[in-house]
């Protein structure tokens, strides 16, 4: 699998710096998805449905993304932080990303305590039809004792 595989996409960057937003023990991830004045959010740990944003044939979609390390005194060593954006449903437990996927990127990271990760991709959706982002990390279960992960449908009429 490649590092980065995208379609049309731009990848605009990552951040690390002072985490402002994850709760005092917790690895948190923030999720939005906007187009055309809409947004939706979905965070790491909520239980309901995955949310749906839905957007328009060719319509470009901003997607962004932080992951926070709040787990006072936990450093996470080499977490990679795997990001993707593929055609299929949401609602599998854990949705894999297809070798057609439209987005794909992983990059390894340390997250000391206090410290955030984030970036961003742009695409227009190429046609009708149910897509999904997910952002998750792998090897942080080491630490954790479990990954974190947060999933959104995009629906295209």
């Amino acid at each position: 699998m490649s590092l980065l595989h995208c379609v049309n996409a731009f990848a605009l960057g990552v951040f690390l710096g002072p985490c402002f937003g994850a709760g005092a023990n917790d690895v948190s991830i923030n999720l939005k998805v906007q187009s055309g004045g809409r947004e939706q959010t979905a965070l790491s740990g909520q239980s309901a449905a995955p949310p749906t944003f839905t957007a328009k044939v060719k319509e470009v979609v901003w997607v962004q993304w932080s992951v926070a390390n709040g787990a006072a005194g936990t450093p996470l060593s080499d977490i990679t932080l795997h990001v993707f954006m593929d055609r299929g449903d949401a609602r599998p437990a854990a949705p894999k990303p297809g070798p057609k996927a439209l987005y794909e990127s992983a990059l390894i990271q340390d997250f000391e305590p206090g410290v955030k990760s984030s970036g961003e991709f742009r695409m227009p959706m190429p046609e009708a039809g149910t897509y999904f982002v997910r952002v998750e990390t792998i090897g942080a279960a080491k630490k954790l004792g479990k990954e974190i992960a947060v999933v959104m449908q995009v629906s295209v009429p």
